[in-house]
């Protein structure tokens, strides 16, 4: 499992390398309510940001393996890794 805080490059180069992993979006202090988990393919959590200019400014990203982010929500964060509508 990756995290990118405040590296937008490192992110983007992570996407476009790895289109069958998944990404975790969570606040910079990752809370139980706000974790949204993504195909990196999809489309609201890359290319340009729809809100702002960055996209691990605000959030931060966990990028892996599904069953990996899934767990890393549940031991770590203490809640659930809520499927993207859009692409799940």
């Amino acid at each position: 499992m990756k995290q990118f805080q405040e590296d937008d490059a490192g992110y983007e180069r992570w996407l476009a390398a790895h289109p069958d992993l998944f990404v975790l979006n969570t606040a910079r202090r990752p809370a139980p309510n706000y974790l949204m988990l993504h195909r990196a393919t999809c489309r609201t959590i890359g290319g340009t940001p729809a809100r702002g200019n960055r996209w691990t400014g605000e959030y931060i990203k966990f990028c892996g393996q599904r069953a990996e982010l899934e767990e890393f929500a549940q031991v770590r964060v203490g809640g659930t890794a809520f499927p993207c509508r859009l692409c799940l």
